[in-house]
């Protein structure tokens, strides 16, 4: 089952969605956001939400062979990708959009993201839950 069409698209299109909407909502122009900061730094707390919910969905694309087991290989390249590459080019592409900004904190909530996506994923993993 875990090579059928099928459960291969249940694990894509959801990775695939979910970053098209990441792109669009980092990339979109500052005025066109809402402006509702519950607390100071709130945004922080987005950005890792946001990239902990790419990271797991890409940890699940690709990585687990007909075995059950972990393709090292493949999960290093997501993880590599989605949790670093991705969250740090789209901060740095936030400086061209207007009305948006770089900001360090926010590649750093970005890749604490990234490692709690990761680190959810590997939990689920290890407890052979049907999520992964």
């Amino acid at each position: 089952m875990p090579n059928s069409l099928g459960h291969k698209a249940f694990r894509l299109i959801p990775a695939l969605v979910w970053l098209l909407i990441v792109i669009v909502a980092l990339l979109t122009p500052g005025n066109n956001l809402p402006k509702v900061p519950l607390f100071p730094h709130a945004d922080k707390l987005v950005h890792l939400g946001v990239f902990a919910v790419l990271t797991f969905f890409w940890c699940r694309v690709g990585t687990i062979n007909e075995k059950g087991e972990l393709k090292i290989v493949n999960l290093t390249t997501n993880l590599l990708v989605f949790s670093i590459i991705i969250p740090i080019l789209l901060e740095y592409l936030q400086a061209f959009v207007p009305n948006r900004s770089f900001e360090f904190g926010d590649i750093v909530a970005n890749l604490l993201g990234g490692l709690i996506g990761f680190s959810g994923f590997i939990i689920l993993y290890k407890a052979k839950h049907p999520l992964v």
